[in-house]
């Protein structure tokens, strides 16, 4: 991918057919493409847009759980997040918006990517476009909406990943090792998972997220978690296993801070939705 997005090598199979249907179907319609809500499927769908050739108003990205099209818009996708070509395609993507417009504006965009939000898919689209194509719009202080709009997902993800960070607590289970499961309002166990790597990295922990089917796992003194997606039984299973081994005092604790959760929102708002209000701008 070069600073304008386009292609310089051959592209893998999937992304070579997904290419191939989006510049097909653009020939007619408008094409509204799910994405899987990680920025693997995002990045990698912008990515493909591009080497489609297609202009801004061709495209438009939603995730693959609430595709909802306009008249005269075909759903096309999704890519498969976890393949080679998409991860390939998401490293050449970011490498690029990151040369032309610096680390804090890549960094931003990854962030949005894991944001719960249903606009977060367009969003992101929208701001490694104008990134692309016009780079001194993307810079501190600007008021452009697309920016704007990312700014506050990054934001929000940023806040969660603070707030879980805090208030994750570990379990020791019967190998020695450590068991975590939360549920927070992104995306993030890819991001705290490296975290606590850091943090914890001469232990063996699983970090597990039933509600985003994921988690993290890390082996004792290795430099990085490894990502594992799960399916709905064995969430289950991690989440009862965790709860097993909490004594009833460590259940009573966690209560109350869940009460303190619910109560520190402002009314009318989800549990996170007041933090955004403190992000700065």
């Amino acid at each position: 991918m070069d600073e304008n997005g386009a292609q310089l090598s051959s592209s893998p199979p999937e992304v070579e057919r997904m290419t191939s249907a989006l510049a097909e179907t653009a020939r007619r319609y408008g094409v509204l493409l799910a994405c899987e809500p990680v920025a693997e499927g995002i990045v990698a769908s912008v990515g493909v847009g591009y080497l489609a050739h297609l202009d801004e108003g061709q495209l438009e990205l939603c995730r693959a759980d609430c595709c909802q099209p306009h008249p005269g818009q075909v759903v096309l996708g999704p890519l498969d997040a976890a393949s080679e070509g998409a991860t390939a395609l998401t490293r050449r993507v970011l490498e690029g918006f990151q040369r032309k417009n610096g680390r804090e504006c890549a960094r931003r965009a990854a962030l949005a990517c894991a944001s719960d939000e249903s606009c977060a898919p367009e969003a992101v689209h929208r701001y490694l476009r104008l990134g692309f194509s016009q780079p001194w719009e993307v810079r501190p202080g600007t008021t452009d909406k697309r920016v704007l709009a990312v700014d506050e997902l990054s934001c929000l993800v940023l806040r969660e990943l603070e707030s879980a960070q805090r208030l994750t607590r570990f379990s020791r289970a019967a190998d020695g090792s450590l068991v975590a499961a939360i549920e927070p309002a992104a995306n993030i166990v890819p991001l705290l998972g490296a975290r606590w790597a850091q943090r914890l990295g001469s232990e063996r922990f699983c970090l597990a997220d039933p509600r985003h089917r994921v988690a993290a796992f890390h082996e004792a003194r290795a430099a990085r978690c490894v990502l594992v997606g799960l399916d709905e039984r064995l969430c289950g299973r991690l989440r009862g296993m965790e709860m097993q081994r909490l004594t009833e005092d460590e259940r009573l604790l966690r209560a109350l801070w869940k009460r303190f959760r619910e109560h520190a929102a402002l009314s009318g708002r989800g549990p996170q939705a007041h933090l955004v209000d403190r992000c700065p701008r």
